[in-house]
């Protein structure tokens, strides 16, 4: 027989629970914090990931970009206008903003490099303000009581009994 006890609703942040099973020689009582804050930390810490994986692949094909125009590479080769293409309407906001300079071929364009800072810095920012906005202070803890009572093998011996205390903190 499994007995649940009702959840501590009091709490915004913490959410206890009680569960007793009691069998023939045997009963156990566990205890579950559910801590919700630690759950909400964790979707941040995923949207974080999130966030860092996509500029982080912004960042090398802007990188990348930069490297073209550096060495002054084929802009009708087909690896240029790919990147150029995909890279284009990242730097636009950027573009009238200083001049660049060229030599040769090659060019040095600052506009990339400031779109790169710019870029991620706004990322930081908004990975930032989301952490600040749902982080909580808390931890989850589990406590699990275990009673065994094995019966005697005669009357006058009534059996041994064993108890288990474990307390668990994720």
């Amino acid at each position: 027989m499994t007995e649940n006890r009702p959840t501590d609703e009091r709490a915004v942040d913490r959410r206890e629970e009680t569960v007793v099973t009691r069998e023939p020689g045997y009963a156990a009582t566990e205890r579950v914090t559910r801590d919700v804050a630690a759950e909400r930390r964790q979707s941040s810490f995923q949207f974080s990931r999130i966030v860092w994986t996509l500029v982080g692949i912004l960042e090398i094909l802007l990188g990348l970009r930069f490297m073209l125009k550096l060495i002054g590479a084929n802009p009708d080769s087909g690896f240029s206008v790919f990147i150029y293409g995909i890279t284009s309407i990242f730097v636009a906001p950027f573009t009238a903003l200083v001049g660049t300079p060229t030599a040769g071929g090659s060019v040095f364009e600052f506009t990339t490099l400031i779109a790169m800072a710019v870029y991620a810095l706004l990322a930081w920012v908004i990975v930032r303000v989301v952490l600040v906005a749902l982080d909580r202070p808390s931890a989850r803890t589990i406590s699990r009581s275990v009673s065994e009572r094995s019966p005697g093998d005669s009357m006058a011996d009534s059996g041994s009994e064993r108890t288990t205390h474990t307390t668990r903190r994720d």
